[in-house]
């Protein structure tokens, strides 16, 4: 009897238990999406990755400004990850990080966003491309690129991580108002229901406009830089980051959909139990007395 009783408790509560899960999901996903690139064992999530491409006609231009100083020999071949919190180097000649007196692991080591431009590395990978001086002006000037500040912008300027913050703080606490509507014979649970259905599409939307600007960062990123750059930086965009950010949308729809199947389920079998009741008229009408004496007479 006692394993009855548990199967139908969890039979009755399973599409909450579903809902529970998926946020669940979606927390673990939206966590590790806004962790990207904040330190070295997270910078597989990441949303854009730069590096110099090799095959062009300016790399070697690129490695003879780098051979100028033994300290930055072999800078050409860092790589440079951008995150929602914070940029990763890989690929740090091992020289370098020496002279710098680097703690480094593997050769990669992470900031966070905005304090980058107080690091040495940030100074080093500066490069001055001259432009050639043309019949109208007889001048020379020289333009700066810099592939770490490139990075910074994408974290920075481009893709926020407030609002991937926010959805973080909502999940989490649309996660414990469904797991205390799972939990039998607590108080409040009609306002807690409510609430689950102003909080769940809200936060589709919240972070429906986050995954779309993820997106389109991403791809604004890897379309622009490459020909702004002359072909000199190559860019390769975080499909791991782009799969979590639309996963984790889709499961917080998911549950605003079984949520709102829930209610509107129980508003179904409350009007059906409601049907159901006997009217009152035929409740009193039980003996002959109590009916009209002009029907009577009639």
């Amino acid at each position: 009897m006692v394993a009855v009783s548990v199967i139908w408790f969890f039979t009755k509560r399973m599409p909450r238990v579903f809902a529970l899960i998926f946020n669940l999901v979606s927390i673990f996903l939206l966590i590790f999406l806004l962790i990207g690139c904040y330190n070295s064992s997270n910078q597989s999530t990441f949303l854009v990755k730069y590096t110099f491409d090799g095959n062009s006609p300016f790399y070697s231009i690129i490695e003879k400004s780098y051979e100028k100083s033994n300290t930055t020999l072999g800078l050409e071949k860092v790589i440079i990850r951008s995150g929602y919190m914070g940029v990763c180097i890989d690929n740090i000649p091992s020289q370098y990080s020496a002279y710098n007196n680097m703690v480094t692991f593997s050769n990669t080591i992470c900031y966070p966003r905005k304090d980058l431009s107080s690091v040495p590395l940030y100074k080093d990978l500066e490069i001055q491309l001259s432009n050639i001086a043309s019949s109208s002006s007889k001048t020379q000037s020289s333009v700066v690129l810099n592939i770490l500040k490139l990075a910074q912008l994408t974290s920075v300027n481009v893709v926020h991580p407030y609002v991937l913050m926010a959805s973080v703080i909502l999940t989490i606490l649309m996660f414990l108002f469904i797991l205390y509507a799972v939990v039998p014979k607590l108080p409040f649970k009609l306002a807690v229901n409510k609430f689950l259905l102003l909080l769940s599409p809200v936060l589709v939307l919240i972070w429906g406009i986050g995954a779309i600007w993820t997106h389109v960062g991403i791809n604004a990123s890897y379309r622009l830089i490459p020909s702004a750059s002359m072909n000199i930086i190559s860019v390769k965009k975080g499909k791991k980051a782009a799969t979590m950010a639309w996963f984790s949308f889709a499961f917080l729809l998911i549950d605003s959909i079984i949520l709102w199947l829930i209610f509107l389920r129980d508003r179904k079998s409350l009007k059906d139990e409601i049907d159901n009741v006997p009217c009152a008229q035929n409740r009193y009408n039980n003996y002959s007395s109590d009916s009209s004496t002009l029907q009577s007479k009639v």
